[in-house]
């Protein structure tokens, strides 16, 4: 390999991070974004040149049409369906890769026919996994988690099959190498198949980062496989930013990847009957009776408190009825707003489903124009993808200072004169700090429960897709359910404020 190409490789995959770094600030994101796609075309000139195949033809038809179908879906793809979108990227890219691994894998050392079946393998992985994920957040396919007979040990002999597979085609050729080149195509698929069907949509984020960093790691083999120095240097910059990105997602929801990969999330464990020893017959037979005797106890309490009530609306008839108090009238979630001067909007998925961020952002403008300070808890993994809800408050130009990460802004609950909740469930049920064997159970959640009034935007009340009880709904104080749609919630919020 040239020396000059190893430079230039090296100068791009250095732009490449700096672009990466540019983005986690917002005044500089859109020219970071710029920087890294001006090095990747750098990179693909460079490719080609080096590569001497400048004059193919066909390769630029090939560019031309690519580059017309990706300029289409980015002008016709809404906000609201980016997380399936980023799924199929991914997809795509994990594709590429398994094509670079299948055209290279009968090469004249062990070396490269490893690495070109891995590329094959993880390609495929991340391929079929990605079409799954896409198809749940599209609503094609059910976004609950489909459990078939046997799933984690069919999950775990499909992995096992393809790393044997793998292993092997690196010492066989012929007939042998195509038998493992078909083996780990089929398992890694069905392995990608297994893994994603048994996530459901509270996992997602992890998954989407999951398989973002598999699409750079299946590029990055497939650049040993052909010897390119920017494919593997590239590919490993985004799988190594993606499984990051991965355990801050499981850490945010208290999960284990091996569990997801193996589809041990999202079931809650069966409640167990309580086991009674056979040499307890006699306790057990004295807490049946102790039982009876409580049972009888509050039938007893219950005349008693009855007969107390009759006494006293007797007395009352009795006597000369005071002059009634003034009822003061009860307070309204917008009567709450209308007061407060220190608001937190914690969005989630309904949000989005309801496509409601405009509103929202009309919300916030109408509380800060009346002296309100107006901010938004952004949970991690609040959406289907990291970042979903920062891209729909975007959308809508909300500034992004106002935004605030958990651990930012949880302790200011409490503090707080009001919380709107706008489509989120699990990510601030606070079931998840005691609620032991539930999945939520020790995820990290926002405080919404510590704020002395919420108002509650929901859909409904039903269960998150964790399936667990929200507490915050049954308050008996301090909380407004305003329940349907959110867009329509919104405007009678904001018609209501005085």
């Amino acid at each position: 390999m040239p020396a000059l190409q190893i430079i230039l490789s090296a100068v791009l995959a250095v732009l490449v991070l700096a672009g990466i770094s540019m983005m986690s600030k917002v005044r500089t994101a859109v020219a970071g974004n710029l920087l890294s796609a001006f090095a990747m075309l750098c990179g693909i000139v460079g490719t080609l040149f080096f590569a001497g195949v400048v004059s193919v033809w066909t390769i630029y038809v090939s560019i031309l049409i690519g580059a017309l179908i990706g300029g289409l879906l980015a002008a016709r793809v809404q906000m609201i369906q980016m997380p399936q979108t980023v799924a199929l990227f991914n997809g795509l890219g994990g594709g590429a890769s398994a094509l670079v691994g299948l055209l290279s894998v009968h090469g004249d050392s062990a070396f490269v026919r490893f690495t070109a079946l891995l590329a094959v393998a993880v390609g495929m992985v991340t391929l079929v996994g990605s079409l799954v994920a896409a198809g749940k957040l599209h609503r094609v396919l059910p976004q609950k988690p489909v459990v078939w007979k046997a799933h984690a040990l069919c999950t775990l002999l499909f992995l096992a099959l393809t790393l044997a597979f793998v292993v092997a085609g690196a010492f066989v050729q012929g007939i042998g190498l195509t038998v493992c080149l078909v083996g780990a195509f089929v398992c890694a698929s069905l392995f990608g198949l297994w893994f994603s069907l048994r996530v459901g949509g509270a996992d997602m984020p992890i998954t989407i980062s999951l398989l973002n960093s598999l699409s750079g790691v299946a590029g990055s083999i497939a650049g040993m496989a052909i010897g390119d120095v920017f494919l593997v240097a590239v590919g490993g910059i985004v799988g190594a930013s993606g499984l990051l990105l991965t355990q801050i997602m499981c850490r945010a929801m208290n999960r284990n990847l091996m569990s997801i990969l193996t589809g041990g999330t999202m079931t809650p464990p069966a409640p167990q009957p309580p086991v009674i020893e056979e040499n307890d017959n006699e306790n057990e037979e004295l807490i049946r009776r102790i039982m009876d005797l409580e049972k009888k106890i509050k039938e007893l309490e219950a005349m008693v408190a009855d007969l107390e009530a009759r006494v006293k609306a007797l007395d009352g008839q009795l006597n000369a009825a005071p002059a009634p108090a003034p009822v003061e009238e009860a307070p309204t979630a917008a009567s709450v707003l209308s007061k407060a001067k220190d608001v937190i909007i914690v969005p989630g998925y309904g949000m989005a489903l309801a496509q409601a961020q405009h509103q929202v952002r009309q919300l916030a403008d109408k509380l800060e124009s009346r002296g309100a300070r107006v901010r938004f808890a952004i949970h991690p993994v609040a959406g289907r993808m990291p970042g979903h809800m920062n891209v729909l408050l975007a959308e809508a130009d909300v500034d992004y200072e106002k935004l605030y990460e958990m651990d930012a802004i949880n302790d200011d609950f409490k503090n707080a004169d009001a919380v709107v909740v706008i489509g989120a469930n699990d990510v601030l049920n606070p079931a998840a700090r005691n609620a032991v064997g539930t999945p939520i159970y020790g995820m990290p959640v926002l405080n919404v429960d510590q704020a002395p009034e919420v108002i509650v935007c929901n859909f409904d009340l039903k269960p998150g897709y964790a399936g667990v009880e929200n507490p915050i709904y049954s308050r008996e104080k301090g909380v407004y359910l305003e329940l349907g749609d959110a867009k329509e919630t919104l405007m009678r919020l904001m018609a209501g404020i005085a």
